[in-house]
């Protein structure tokens, strides 16, 4: 016997008039009447879920840590080799930090950053080479001393990585001039490479500039006690950088 065809018409609250033709055969009816109960009643749902603001179904929190794991295993880990250096400058010269990064890819971004007081700051960008090395200048501007780190931010295939590149000291420029050490010192001992200061204890280290020369000197006698100078080179100091009579010379002090 062949099926007569007929229209049947649904209309759930908050929806469209769903108008389906159904088969009232011997076969099949309770199978496609079911299938447009279903679809009309799972529209409708989604139509008050709408309007009332209600969250859509998430994912469960199994398959949401699933998913951000199989995500971080996509990131490929960063490292970053950096030549650690306790870098002397005086205000206005340039320092060069290098390292590499890997793996390597030409154009990432790296920056070199230091610590103060509110946190750390950048100092200068640079970016990364074909083989993975980088050089990053810094024009140094004012007096400071603070440590320094190589940041590398991460991109879309690799992950952050940050290293140490020692410290960074600026040097201020004093009125320095040069004497011959060969009796005793008011310290009581003699250094290789002396300085004679009126306030620095005995034993400091100071680091000198002078000529594209650095030295790091110990105080070991008292002086010079001459107006406007600051500091007494002994003659090993003056010859190591090349300095003879009064001069400007930057000292870590």
């Amino acid at each position: 016997m062949r099926a007569r065809r007929r229209s049947w018409a649904y209309r759930a609250p908050g929806s469209r008039l769903l108008r389906r033709p159904l088969l009232f055969g011997a076969s099949g009816r309770g199978v496609v009447c079911a299938a447009v109960l279903a679809a009309a009643l799972s529209a409708s749902a989604l139509a008050k879920a709408a309007a009332l603001g209600s969250p859509l179904p998430r994912r469960d929190g199994r398959a949401a840590q699933l998913h951000g794991r199989r995500s971080r295993r996509r990131l490929v880990p960063s490292r970053l080799m950096v030549h650690r250096d306790h870098l002397t400058a005086a205000p206005g010269s340039t320092v060069l930090v290098a390292g590499i990064l890997m793996p390597a890819r030409r154009g990432s971004w790296v920056r070199l950053v230091a610590r103060t007081t509110g946190g750390w700051r950048t100092l200068a960008w640079a970016r990364t080479r074909r083989s993975g090395r980088f050089g990053i200048r810094y024009r140094v501007r004012s007096s400071e001393r603070a440590p320094i780190r190589v940041v590398f931010a991460g991109s879309r295939r690799a992950r952050p990585a940050s290293a140490s590149a020692g410290s960074l000291m600026t040097l201020a420029p004093v009125v320095a001039s040069w004497y011959y050490d060969g009796g005793n010192t008011a310290c009581g001992f003699h250094a290789t490479y002396g300085i004679a200061s009126r306030t620095l204890p005995c034993g400091t280290k100071v680091t000198l500039y002078y000529a594209g020369r650095t030295v790091v000197a110990t105080v070991d006698d008292r002086g010079p006690y001459v107006y406007g100078r600051t500091l007494d080179l002994n003659q090993n100091t003056a010859a190591y950088l090349g300095m003879w009579g009064v001069g400007l010379v930057y000292a870590s002090l």
